[in-house]
């Protein structure tokens, strides 16, 4: 899970809020961009937060975006616009309060169909804990996960296991991509084995890897990085 850097609210969104109220004299629910106003707002805005996050899932890194209508994802409230009836009351209201605030939206991939492989918004569901979840857009997101060889995610400190097993991102499914993406780009970029005694070569493929190329991340960079950093020394 990386960090994720918002930009400022897209002025399409700002713009169809906007019109919405003064066509309806109400304020806008997410609900509302499916309905008979949305005016095909839904898909850019999920294709601005796509874009946004250099076309991998919010959670899992997963590769989204992969076709036009972008049927591959989800928009993903952080904050759930349902939340638990569990939830004190106050809490519940800033949850339900944030469903169009820009800064609560995700691209999310869309898991998997079985239960017990099923990972991200989709298993993740209406859980939320203001405790226990770190969101894509903190600075300590960076630095609490880390990952094993053979694709296992795990929290480095006392945050981040909770939101890991509400995620499921150690399902099996994920477990193998992830290591896959990892070898197949060690293979890639180490072809040459001298370069893993390199510091100045693997530095800069580092570097490589965790920013965007032509808009967009490699998927599982942060697995990539990680494994590079920690592994090859």
């Amino acid at each position: 899970m990386r960090q994720i850097h918002k930009k400022m609210e897209p002025s399409h969104f700002t713009n169809w809020k906007n019109h919405f109220k003064a066509i309806t004299g109400n304020t806008a629910n997410y609900d509302d961009l499916h309905g008979p106003h949305g005016n095909g707002e839904y898909l850019k805005l999920k294709r601005s937060l796509v874009e946004e996050q250099g076309f991998i899932c919010c959670y899992c890194e997963r590769r989204i975006g992969l076709d036009q209508y972008l049927q591959d994802c989800d928009i993903e409230h952080f904050m759930p616009r349902h939340p638990e009836n569990s939830m004190p009351s106050a809490q519940k209201a800033v949850c339900i309060n944030a469903q169009m605030d820009y800064s609560n939206l995700f691209a999310s991939c869309k898991g998997e169909l079985a239960d017990f492989t099923d990972h991200c918004n989709h298993k993740k569901d209406n859980w939320f804990d203001f405790k226990e979840c770190i969101s894509p857009l903190e600075d300590e997101i960076k630095d609490i996960f880390g990952f094993k060889l053979n694709g296992e995610i795990y929290a480095l400190g006392s945050r981040g296991s909770e939101m890991l097993n509400h995620l499921n991102l150690n399902s099996y499914t994920l477990q193998e991509q992830r290591k896959e993406a990892y070898f197949s780009a060690l293979e890639q970029e180490f072809e040459d084995e001298d370069l893993l005694n390199d510091e100045e070569y693997i530095e800069a493929t580092m570097e490589l890897y965790d920013n965007m190329n032509m808009g967009k991340y490699e998927q599982f960079c942060s697995m990539i990085t990680y494994c590079f950093k920690h592994y090859l020394r």
